[in-house]
């Protein structure tokens, strides 16, 4: 009689135990399919952590471990390969807007243009903006995308330009502009030429964007000064500004509550620009007045 009852007890103690055993490994892998569905749903970045004490579970952990992890770094690339082609593109269609709208601007002047000399001035004007558009979209690309824009240009690339005659020329592109605006810009400036070490085309670009924003944004007439030392301070009405939204102007992509189609990308592509070319910007408020200053090197 003792035998078949030992026998007995040891079989409900192998099968008790059977059944824990089971228990805990499918209370691992419950633990395993939940997490890895948070994985691969994107809902945690957290390694897979299991309360189970199986050691066959724990070592599928691990193993899941890694290759999420892979996946994860790819994930990464891949959104961020997505962010960079969406950044350029929105880079390209902002710089490409400001040379349009002086090309633009030009035509409404020879509209109303009886002279058929500055006519003819308009229309050289008009076709090297026009030109310059096809180096504008390469140029923007490779710019917008590149890892080194803070590094400083070449010397053999910069070139004595006369800052006075290049702000004159940018300024005479948005005349229609400023008329359709009401606004009548307050110009000083030497009457000899001003000199700075940069490339003319990134001082266009740089007064360009500056102009365009105030153009779109100001709430009064601009002043402009530049200065013999190549010092050049863009001025207007602009009372919705705080300190705090003026520190960050310069923020690639930052633009203000009403700034509505704006990219914010007009005044922190000029900021590297003058950095690259040697230079500094800075924006201020002088009372309720946005006050931005340019230093050219020399």
């Amino acid at each position: 009689m003792l035998i078949p009852i030992l026998l007995s007890v040891t079989l409900a103690l192998i099968l008790l135990a059977a059944l824990y055993k089971i228990r805990i490994l499918r209370r691992g892998y419950d633990e395993l399919t939940e997490n890895i569905k948070d994985q691969v749903s994107g809902k945690t970045g957290i390694p897979i952590a299991l309360t189970t004490a199986d050691p066959k579970a724990r070592k599928c952990a691990e193993t899941l471990n890694r290759e999420l992890q892979i996946l994860r770094e790819e994930r990464s690339r891949f959104e961020g390969g997505n962010r960079a082609v969406k950044d350029a593109v929105t880079g390209i269609s902002h710089d490409l807007r400001t040379p349009l709208t002086a090309i633009k601007s030009y035509l409404e002047m020879i509209e109303e243009e009886p002279d058929e000399e500055l006519r003819k001035e308009y229309l050289a004007r008009i076709r090297s903006r026009t030109d310059a558009l096809s180096e504008l979209t390469e140029e923007l690309f490779k710019y917008t995308t590149s890892s080194d824009q803070a590094n400083r240009i070449p010397e053999e690339e910069s070139e004595d330009q006369d800052i006075r005659r290049i702000l004159e020329e940018c300024l005479i592109s948005f005349y229609a502009a400023f008329g359709k605006k009401g606004i009548e810009p307050r110009i000083t400036m030497p009457d000899a030429p001003v000199i700075a070490r940069c490339r003319r085309k990134d001082a266009n670009r740089i007064f360009e964007n500056i102009i365009g924003n105030a153009l779109k944004y100001s709430e009064g007439d601009l002043t402009i000064v530049l200065t013999k030392d190549a010092s050049v301070t863009f001025e207007n009405p602009a009372p919705s500004l705080t300190p705090l939204t003026v520190s960050k102007l310069f923020d690639r992509y930052y633009t203000v509550n009403d700034a509505e189609g704006s990219t914010g990308l007009g005044f922190s592509i000029a900021k590297e620009l003058m950095e690259k070319n040697g230079g500094s910007i800075e924006a201020s408020l002088t009372g309720t007045d946005l006050r931005i200053e340019l230093n050219f090197a020399r």
